[in-house]
């Protein structure tokens, strides 16, 4: 998603075309579900495209198991040229050439066995016998790329098999698929993870047997867990679809995603969408990965949470929220709501208390440290006998109230407000305690202090 935002970008700026297309040549990895997943989350990103599978456009079909008589003549035309050949070589015949150079110590890589048959004989054999097409991968030299992120980047041409570029089921491997596509499809520029720098090689030596040009390349740098290694599942949540479930706000995934890998050279940090396709630059895009960082995640959540008018914060929270929630309630609660949550899963849960009378206590979770549980029962009953008598029931006045109950039993405030805040709102932290009774009502915050006391052992806080 990253590197497809910097994608959409540069697309932008340069008032160019994005195209979407499902490179699937690799039929054993085919996950059911995965495409409407990318339209889904990309649509949800603000990401749009000009050309694709569903959309259509002038280089239709857009998904490669679709285009495979393409590739079949493209790699024909290969081994007619003599730049590929066909290759009848047995699985058990590489899976045994392998073992071999690795007991030697020597690099796995395919032999060249099948390189030399004559093209005729070769051809005669294809049309009855098992075969892959390999590209005939020249013996020595070097090939580059001049990539715009990482500059010159050479390789020993001697280090490069043989590759397969069409498998003996008729499907391309992804080397081939992707070269054709892009020269088909008229692509101006490359722009991929750096997973990919090492696979470049293999793609220019088939765009020279082609005789295409190359567009230009760039490589952009992983995003790394915590522990420096790529982002996978061991670090947790990597699928979009799991954050705008987590209550994730699209503008924060985008602001954030977009400074894994790229600095604007100014302190700023916020930026909407338009924002980041008139100031992203490839030419301050980093070399080395960008470590994710949840907690920056969340800040960045909490910054475009407050950004939003209330009318379009009760609409993105709707979703999150029981549907016999009263909306109302949610809007009276957005003042000292928004200023705290900094998702809007954790936006339901601070009002979760509002809507919800049967919660179970946990008396340890009553007692303020370096108290005891019959302190803590009486602070309650004072509490409650104080906030009975509380008129209007509105937060200066029930702040007013707990600070001279703390006061007459010698106790910080920060030590009342716990006890009433775990009788009343069912746990020890959330919104602020004063403004949250207020919004409880006198009648549903006595009933829960008195219960709260009762658990405590103390009886009826009237008692």
């Amino acid at each position: 998603m990253r590197t497809t935002l910097y994608n959409y970008f540069f697309a932008r700026q340069q008032k160019g075309s994005l195209i979407l297309r499902i490179e699937d040549t690799d039929q054993d990895r085919l996950v059911e579900g995965a495409v409407d997943s990318i339209y889904d989350g990309l649509r949800w990103m603000g990401v749009s495209w000009d050309e694709g599978p569903r959309e259509g456009g002038p280089y239709a079909p857009y998904i490669q198991s679709e285009r495979l008589p393409r590739y079949q003549q493209t790699a024909q035309e290969l081994v007619d040229k003599g730049a590929a050949y066909f290759c009848f070589c047995s699985k058990e015949r590489l899976a045994a050439l392998r073992a071999q150079q690795s007991a030697n110590k020597q690099i796995t890589r395919y032999d060249g066995h099948c390189r030399n048959i004559d093209p005729k004989e070769a051809a005669e054999r294809a049309k009855s016998e098992p075969h892959v097409v390999r590209l005939k991968v020249p013996m020595d030299g070097v090939i580059a790329v001049d990539d715009l992120v990482y500059g010159r980047v050479e390789w020993p041409i001697n280090t490069i098999e043989d590759q397969v570029i069409l498998k003996s089921d008729g499907f391309p491997t992804y080397h081939l698929a992707v070269v054709v596509d892009d020269h088909d499809m008229a692509i101006t520029h490359i722009f991929r993870g750096e997973d990919w720098l090492p696979s470049t090689p293999k793609h220019l030596l088939i765009y020279k047997a082609f005789g295409w040009t190359v567009p230009p390349i760039a490589h952009f740098p992983n995003v790394l867990g915590a522990d420096g290694k790529k982002l996978a599942k061991r670090h947790g949540a990597t699928k979009v679809e799991q954050f705008r479930a987590d209550g994730y706000l699209p503008e924060a995934m985008v602001n954030y995603l977009a400074l894994i890998g790229w600095s604007p050279g100014t302190e700023e940090e916020v930026f909407s969408m338009d924002d980041l396709i008139a100031k992203w630059r490839i030419d301050q895009v980093q070399k080395a990965g960008g470590k994710w960082d949840r907690d920056r995640l969340d800040w960045f959540n909490g910054v475009w949470i407050r950004k939003l008018s209330d009318a379009d914060l009760v609409a993105r929270l709707d979703p999150f929220l029981p549907a016999e929630w009263d909306r109302t309630v949610i809007n009276d609660a957005l003042p000292i709501m928004r200023e705290r949550m900094r998702t809007l899963v954790e936006g339901r849960e601070l009002v979760r208390f509002l809507f919800t009378d049967d919660a179970t206590y946990d008396p340890v979770a009553l007692i303020p440290k370096k108290q005891e549980r019959g302190a803590a029962a009486r602070a309650l009953a004072r509490a409650t006998a104080a906030l009975k008598d509380t008129s209007p029931f509105a937060k200066p006045e029930i702040e007013a109230v707990l600070r001279k109950v703390a006061e007459e039993l010698g106790w910080h405030i920060k030590d009342v407000s716990h006890v009433v805040r775990a009788a009343t709102m069912f746990g020890p932290v959330g919104l602020p305690l004063f403004e949250s009774l207020e919004l409880l009502g006198t009648e549903r915050a006595l009933v829960r202090l008195e219960r709260a006391a009762e658990i405590l052992g103390e009886g009826p806080a009237s008692a």
